[in-house]
C-alpha cells in the first residue's frame, strides 16, 4: 500500500494467479491483491462506526481469511 500509482486494473486471469499465490502463502501477491483493494478499503471504513484505523484493520482482516479461504 505504499506505492501511490500501483497498478489498480488487472485482468481475470492474473488477478486469479495472485489469489492462487496468496492462497499458498505468498505474502507479496496478497499484498498485490490488497493494494488493488486499497481505495475500496478506505472508501469503507468511513461507514464503519469506529475509529477509522479500526475499521480498516476489521475490514483487511476480514479480507484476508477471506482470500486464504480455498473455496472462493
Amino acid at each position: 500500500m505504499e506505492k501511490e500509482n500501483a497498478q489498480t486494473f488487472i485482468s481475470d486471469t492474473e488477478f486469479n494467479e495472485l489469489l492462487h499465490l496468496a492462497q499458498e502463502g505468498n505474502k507479496e501477491a496478497m499484498f498485490n491483491i490488497l493494494s488493488i483493494f486499497e481505495k475500496d478499503i478506505l472508501h469503507v471504513s468511513k461507514y464503519i462506526r469506529m475509529s477509522r484505523e479500526d475499521a480498516i484493520q476489521c475490514i483487511l482482516t476480514d479480507f484476508i481469511e477471506l482470500l486464504k479461504n480455498e473455496d472462493i
